[in-house]
């Protein structure tokens, strides 16, 4: 039978053989505590202080005999309340008292009558604008002469530089009695594939039914096809010229 010492330290985890006094020290540290308070207490104790009352007493006592006519009228003047005190040098009445006596701001003054202003005189100032008066200046009317068809001679539509490149530069309308060439004048969009997509006029004649020919004349116009401008624009205008000899 072998006799080892029993080993120095436990193989518990945690010191459960180590006895915990904390208690205690948190008991002692209360008590300190509430004679530390109690302490404050007697120290910053809070003293009222003591106001003292003064004995109000009369110091003068006036004594009226009612057999006096005099003290009399005074003890009569202190029952009726609605009746003033005043000193024997304010005995004197309101309205021969300077102080009391009535005396208006307006005492002296003598209404006068106020000299009436003269009227002021207009001042003419010059108007650049009335309702009258043009402001614009006067505009001559467009006068565009009527040009008889000659004899002979046919319509053509003149195209731009720009245009006449896919083209010829004049194009021959028939049917079409335009009495005012110059006056009309159309601005079309050319497609890729030689058409005209739009026709836009800027400038147009009173004639109504003319100005339809024109419209539909332009339309059926045709360029060569270019494809690199999808949509190339340009102006057409209209002149008469003679025919040409056979």
């Amino acid at each position: 039978m072998s006799t080892k010492p029993p080993p120095s330290t436990s193989g518990l985890i945690f010191a459960w053989d180590v006895h915990d006094h904390s208690t205690w020290r948190l008991v002692g540290a209360l008590l300190l505590l509430m004679a530390t308070m109690a302490g404050f207490f007697f120290v910053f104790r809070i003293v009222h202080p003591v106001t003292q009352r003064l004995p109000v007493t009369p110091q003068h006592v006036i004594s009226l005999d009612p057999a006096n006519p005099a003290e009399l009228a005074l003890i009569h003047r202190a029952q009726d309340r609605s009746f003033a005190l005043l000193s024997d040098a304010d005995s004197m009445s309101p309205m021969e008292s300077p102080l009391l006596a009535f005396q208006p701001s307006y005492a002296g003054h003598e209404i006068k009558l106020r000299e009436l202003e003269p009227a002021p005189t207009p001042i003419r100032q010059p108007r650049l604008f009335t309702a009258a008066a043009d402001v614009l200046p006067p505009v001559p009317r467009r006068t565009v002469d009527s040009v008889a068809m000659p004899a002979g001679a046919k319509l053509h539509a003149i195209l731009s530089p720009g245009l006449a490149k896919r083209g010829p530069a004049r194009v021959e309308l028939d049917g079409i009695k335009l009495t005012q060439p110059t006056r009309v004048q159309f601005r079309v969009a050319v497609g890729s594939a030689g058409q005209i997509v739009t026709a836009l006029p800027l400038s147009a004649v009173d004639d109504a039914e003319i100005m339809q020919q024109l419209h539909a004349a332009v339309l059926t116009l045709r360029f060569t096809p270019a494809e690199v401008k999808r949509v190339e624009w340009g102006e057409i205008s209209f002149r008469w010229e003679a025919a040409a000899a056979p």
